[in-house]
């Protein structure tokens, strides 16, 4: 069993070894965990620990309410119906939506083909893909939600130039943005759209302006 404490109510957890590397959601405060393998700590007391395990068909969570756990679910494929984004720490490094161009690099040039400029991909970093959701009303295209993911730290945004959907292949869990990333996502959502397609997007400006650090977004 791997210890676990998560980072959003302090629950100490254990996850069977299997489980390693991927996202559950933690059984006390529904905040998303990832499970790393860890060196071997000390037991916490029976009635503090909690059984992170696989979610599956009359399974339950010990100690929590009977509450199921439930991973993350990462997609094959972009959904053609959303836009994307990539950012660090600081700025918004790519983009990308349903037009044919594929990934394009944010540059003090103008947006440049990521599968033409390899050069300009870094290897390593602390890297975000946010998932912009977008739907239809009366009024044309409006904004429905935005889900977070954490890319892997090392070899994530060279997979840009090799096509659409290969970006996904990097994800490793359930994201989180952090105020500064939440300002940046929120200013490129207005430099991308028209007022009409975010003005009533509430749930997804709410969560831009809040000090939840931890959600990885709203649905």
């Amino acid at each position: 069993m791997i210890p676990v404490l998560c980072g959003a109510c302090g629950s100490k957890l254990n996850a069977k070894d299997e489980l390693a590397g991927q996202t559950r959601k933690c059984p006390k405060c529904g905040k998303p965990v990832l499970i790393r393998p860890a060196e071997p700590a000390e037991e916490p007391p029976a009635d503090e620990t909690v059984e992170l395990d696989n979610p599956v068909a009359d399974q339950h969570v010990h100690g929590a309410s009977d509450t199921k756990l439930s991973a993350i679910e990462v997609p094959k494929r972009l959904d053609r119906s959303s836009h994307y984004l990539i950012c660090d720490r600081s700025r918004v490094l790519a983009a990308w939506k349903s037009d044919g161009n594929g990934w394009l690099l944010h540059t003090n040039s103008g947006p440049l083909p990521a599968s033409r400029n390899h050069d300009l991909l870094p290897t390593q970093g602390d890297f975000k893909l946010i998932q912009l959701k977008l739907g239809t009303s009366d009024a044309g295209h409006c904004l429905r939600g935005l889900v977070t993911y954490q890319l892997a730290q090392r070899w994530a945004m060279p997979k840009l130039e090799r096509g659409d959907h290969q970006i996904l292949a990097a994800v490793t869990g359930a994201g989180s943005l952090t105020r500064q990333q939440k300002d940046i996502v929120r200013q490129a959502i207005k430099d991308r759209f028209m007022y009409e397609v975010w003005k009533d997007a509430d749930e997804v400006l709410e969560f831009l302006g809040n000090t939840d650090f931890h959600s990885p977004g709203t649905a």
